[in-house]
């Protein structure tokens, strides 16, 4: 007889107002097995805009921790999905497990390094950056490929109308990946090219024969679990990042070397009906089966459950350590307001300065990127 699984109370820290991030379906997944979950940010207390029926308890940046435990009447677990959730202060004297998940290791890798510190597990999307994170015990580091929500992200069983399928940015006029694109739309009939709303892309994928995964930085994408659940035949470069190690090349997704391969291989599947349609079922149960959010969130509250105690680096920081840590963390978000009361609150002369510099920056990057 199978075990009963723990229920358990969950602190769920991620930017509820954004469409994209896996936040939203984080929430919906972990309240289907059973969890409570509690969605906090930085924002004021509102309805989601990505998921009306939920409610997100705001917080100001630089709130402490045990306020906000005592504010929702504690909890077993705090998850923080990066990126720009909220992060408390300290979380250094944390009575309950600490996790984050992070996405974009291939860019910025050093400021994500840096945010790990404050967390006990860390669970990566990206297996090939598992040993740059080396300041955790060994077993508190995860590989934690991406997922889908297969009630969202699933063959919604349209006519499959367009040849190819890719969403994404461009980039600029000389970017490979637009010259790929705009080469594939002279060639074959494609979806419009613009931004997609997350709840808009099954729509697409399902209506697609084939998707093209195009990645930036040799990355194990999102794009690689949600074309294969939208039942599309997925297209992607062969790349050596733990793509082999979830599925079988030309058993459940076809893979190229060189942008000539990728038209080839487009005009062939195109015309191969019944070998492309075998593949893309092959992909499809397998995601469908294996690599769920559902499935990918009980790993995670199995590893933490079983894992080490306490693996946050932060925990053994001395008193200027720690501050340095949230600085850091809080210039790269922007938090000006948090970084100035840290800054108050503090006695020492050089500590206040250097947390002033944190703050001037975090306002100009803040002013120039918009947030």
């Amino acid at each position: 007889m199978p075990a009963k699984r723990r229920l358990v109370k969950i602190l769920l820290s991620y930017p509820a107002e954004s469409d994209k991030g896996e936040g939203v379906h984080y929430a919906r997944v972990l309240e289907r097995l059973g969890h409570q979950v509690v969605t906090i940010n930085t924002s004021a207390e509102s309805r989601s805009s990505v998921d009306p029926q939920r409610k997100v308890i705001g917080f100001p940046p630089g709130v402490a921790f045990d306020d906000v435990l005592s504010h929702v009447g504690s909890a077993d677990l705090f998850i923080y999905v990066e990126p720009l959730g909220l992060i408390p202060l300290g979380m250094e004297r944390s009575p309950v497990p600490t996790v984050c998940v992070i996405s974009d290791v291939h860019r910025n890798l050093k400021s994500r390094q840096t945010l790990s510190l404050l967390f006990d597990h860390v669970f990566l999307y990206q297996q090939n950056y598992l040993s740059k994170f080396d300041k955790h015990p060994r077993e508190a580091v995860h590989w934690f490929p991406w997922s889908c929500d297969s009630d969202v992200f699933r063959d919604l069983g349209c006519i499959r109308d367009l040849d190819v399928a890719f969403v994404g940015q461009l980039f600029g006029p000389r970017s490979p990946r637009r010259r790929v694109v705009e080469e594939l739309n002279r060639r074959v009939k494609l979806n419009e090219q613009r931004y997609y709303l997350q709840r808009e892309i099954p729509g697409i994928y399902s209506r697609a024969k084939i998707v093209i995964n195009l990645p930036i930085g040799h990355d194990l994408n999102c794009r690689v679990f949600e074309a294969m659940s939208c039942g599309s035949l997925l297209l992607t470069t062969r790349e050596d990042n733990g793509q082999e190690d979830l599925f079988q090349e030309g058993i459940h997704y076809v893979a190229f070397d060189r942008q000539g391969e990728l038209f080839e291989k487009v005009d062939h599947f195109l015309k191969a009906e019944v070998d492309r349609q075998k593949i893309a079922r092959a992909g499809h149960d397998l995601v469908m089966s294996q690599h769920t959010v559902s499935v990918r969130l009980q790993e995670l509250l199995a590893k933490v459950q079983s894992g080490p105690r306490g693996g946050a680096p932060v925990r053994g920081f001395s008193r200027s350590e720690v501050l340095a840590l949230y600085a850091a963390v809080y210039e790269r978000n922007g938090w000006v307001e948090a970084l100035l009361k840290l800054a108050a609150d503090k006695r020492a002369a050089v500590e206040r300065s250097v947390l002033l510099a944190r703050s001037a920056k975090s306002f100009l990057r803040r002013a120039v990127r918009g947030w």
